[in-house]
């Protein structure tokens, strides 16, 4: 199967939850445990941002499965509070210790268009718009970056194994 050259992530109600504008407290966050005793992020007034979905065991696996090393991993996202986010992929931590903030290549996270994000990588980088996968919760935001040639997938309810394997099978069909 074809694998892309990077793989890139929206965060908030992608990979986890809360959004970022949807807390009241803020920065600055410590990490702390759930029920289930994955760690989050634990802002000034005790919200927790956790992983939402499978993203859990989709970016263990993208961390720890040799198939993935030549993968850039990149967050996109259009936050309105990127210090926020940024401290939140410090503190959540996979059980390697290997924080989401280490695991990526790149983090475009900032206000502003996904088309830019995706175009800043791509400068930087040199990777064609159709070696990337996207996943993002908001559909304009998936056909705005398909329009560039991204292998976008809505994900409605988050990084789920279904969205998963779907961006996978449909990256590899276009590759052909």
């Amino acid at each position: 199967m074809a694998l892309p050259k990077l793989i890139a992530f929206d965060l908030d109600a992608t990979l986890w939850e809360p959004e970022m504008y949807q807390l009241s407290g803020g920065a600055p966050f410590r990490p702390g445990r759930c029920d289930r005793g994955r760690p989050v992020a634990v802002d000034r007034r005790g919200e927790e941002v956790g992983l939402i979905g499978d993203a859990w065991r989709i970016l263990h696996e993208l961390a720890t499965d040799g198939k993935w090393a030549d993968v850039q991993i990149a967050y996109v996202s259009r936050t309105d509070e990127p210090q926020w986010a940024a401290e939140c992929l410090q503190l959540l931590k996979l059980d390697s210790g290997l924080s989401l903030h280490d695991l990526a290549h790149h983090h475009e996270i900032y206000p502003g268009s996904k088309r830019t994000h995706f175009r800043r990588i791509h400068e930087r980088t040199g990777i064609a718009y159709k070696d990337m996968l996207f996943w993002d919760d908001m559909q304009w935001n998936t056909e705005d970056c398909a329009a560039l040639g991204v292998v976008a997938i809505y994900a409605p309810r988050g990084l789920t194994a279904d969205a998963w394997h779907k961006g996978l099978a449909e990256f590899a069909r276009r590759r052909g």
